[in-house]
C-alpha cells in the first residue's frame, strides 16, 4: 500500500464498540417516525485513543486519489463517535466534493491539498442544450468514489455502514452544470432551465442508485454525516444554491425538482447553509422532506432564531438534525436544559457537543451522562 498504515486491522479496532448501535438506530428512527423513545437521542463525539492517533492522517489531494488514505481519515471520525456513549450512528463515505456528479457528465474536479475539491469547468448553454439522460455515464470522481467503497467494504465488511458521496440537489447540480450564468437564464429562458433541472435531477437519481447498489442500503432508509440514521427517508438533499434566490424561482425551478428526487427516495433529509426563511418554511411544509438542518455561518451563528425555528418543526412535523450554537454566557448544563425542551417533543435531534468546553462540561462523558439523566 505504501501508507505507511495497515488499513486491515481497522477492523479489529472496531470489537466490542459498535454493540449500542442498533439501540442508537432504533432511537432515531422512532423520533424520525414521529415516536417516543425510551431516551431521546443526541449526538456527541469523544477524544481518540492513542490507538486511534496512530491511523494515519493524510493531506486532502493524497486522500483523494488513494482509498486507504481516505479510509483513515474517515475512521477517525467514527472512533471519535464511537469513543462516548451517545446516539450517533458512525458512518463513513468517499469524501470526493461537491462537485463529485459532474464527472458524470465527462468532467471532473479540481483537487488541492488543503481544501476540499473544487469545480470550475462549467458547461456553456449549448453544451447543456444538446444534453440528456444518454450523456450521463459512471467515470472520473464518481467512478474513484465508487473504488473508495468498494475498498472500504473490502476492509471493513459490513461493520460501518457508508453513506452516499456529496451528491448535492437537483438545483446544486445546476449551478455546478451552468456557473452563475444560471441566475440570469432564470429569467431570460425559463424553458433551458428547466430542462438543465430535468438533467440535473436524472443524474441525482441515478448517483443514488449506483451508490446504494454498491454499499446494499435500501432506496428509503440512510445513514449519513457519522450520525444519523433515518429509516422514512433515503438520501440527502443539499439546497445551498437554492438559499440565494428568490420566492418564485424557489418554488418554480428548484424544490418541485427536489421533492421528486425525494419522492424516488421515500423522503430525504434537507440541508443549507445561511438563512432563508421562505425556504425553511417551503422544505418544513413539503411532506417528502422529514428532517432539516442548517449550516450557521461563521460570524452569522445567531442569525437563525432558535426558537422560530423549532416551532416551525413542530407546527408541520419535522425534525431537525444537527448543531445549534451556545448563547453567550450560557452554561453547558443550561445548553442541554434548552436542548432538552425540544428534543422531547420530537421535533430535534441535537448535535451537543457545543455543551463541552469554553465555560461548559469540563468533558464529554459528563454531558453525555447529563443529557441521558434527564
Amino acid at each position: 500500500m505504501g501508507i505507511g498504515y495497515d488499513v486491515m486491522g481497522l477492523r479489529g479496532m472496531l470489537d466490542g464498540k459498535v454493540e449500542r448501535l442498533e439501540r442508537s438506530r432504533r432511537r432515531q428512527a422512532e423520533v424520525f417516525r414521529g415516536g417516543r423513545p425510551d431516551k431521546f437521542p443526541a449526538y456527541f463525539s469523544g477524544k481518540l485513543t492513542e490507538e486511534q492517533r496512530r491511523i494515519g492522517s493524510y493531506d486532502l489531494e493524497e486522500s483523494f486519489y488513494d482509498s486507504d488514505k481516505m479510509l483513515c481519515g474517515q475512521m477517525q471520525g467514527v472512533f471519535a463517535v464511537l469513543n462516548c456513549d451517545s446516539d450517533a450512528v458512525p458512518s463513513i463515505r468517499a469524501n470526493t466534493g461537491t462537485g463529485t456528479l459532474m464527472s458524470l457528465l465527462g468532467r471532473d474536479q479540481l483537487v488541492f491539498k488543503d481544501k476540499m475539491p473544487w469545480f470550475k469547468a462549467h458547461f456553456s448553454k449549448s453544451e447543456l442544450s444538446g444534453m440528456g439522460g444518454d450523456d450521463i455515464r459512471i467515470g472520473g470522481d464518481f467512478e474513484l468514489a465508487i473504488r473508495h467503497m468498494k475498498r472500504y467494504i473490502e476492509v471493513l465488511g459490513d461493520s460501518v455502514p457508508i453513506y452516499c458521496p456529496d451528491t448535492q440537489g437537483p438545483f446544486d447540480l445546476a449551478h455546478l452544470m451552468l456557473g452563475d450564468a444560471i441566475f440570469l437564464e432564470l429569467y431570460d429562458d425559463p424553458p433551458f432551465v428547466h430542462h438543465v433541472m430535468e438533467l440535473a435531477l436524472e443524474i441525482g437519481i441515478r448517483a443514488h442508485e449506483w451508490s446504494k447498489e454498491i454499499t446494499g442500503e435500501p432506496r428509503d432508509k440512510m445513514h449519513h454525516g457519522c450520525n444519523l440514521y433515518c429509516e422514512d427517508a433515503g438520501i440527502r438533499i443539499c439546497e445551498d444554491s437554492t438559499a440565494i434566490i428568490g420566492p418564485e424561482a424557489i418554488d418554480e425551478f428548484a424544490l418541485p425538482y427536489s421533492r421528486r428526487l425525494a419522492q424516488h427516495f421515500g423522503g430525504a433529509f434537507v440541508h443549507y447553509c445561511g438563512r432563508n426563511d421562505f425556504l425553511s418554511r417551503r422544505i418544513c411544509e413539503s411532506p417528502e422532506f422529514k428532517i432539516i438542518n442548517f449550516g450557521h455561518i461563521p460570524g452569522h451563528e445567531h442569525d437563525h432564531v432558535f426558537e422560530d425555528d423549532m416551532r416551525l418543526c413542530q407546527e408541520t412535523g419535522t425534525v431537525y438534525l444537527g448543531n445549534w450554537p451556545r448563547h453567550p454566557g450560557e452554561t453547558g448544563m443550561q445548553y442541554l436544559d434548552r436542548m432538552h425542551i425540544w428534543a422531547s417533543r420530537g421535533v430535534l435531534v441535537p448535535d451537543c457537543n457545543a455543551a463541552v468546553g469554553d465555560g461548559g462540561f469540563g468533558n464529554v462523558e459528563d454531558a453525555v451522562e447529563y443529557w441521558y439523566s434527564k
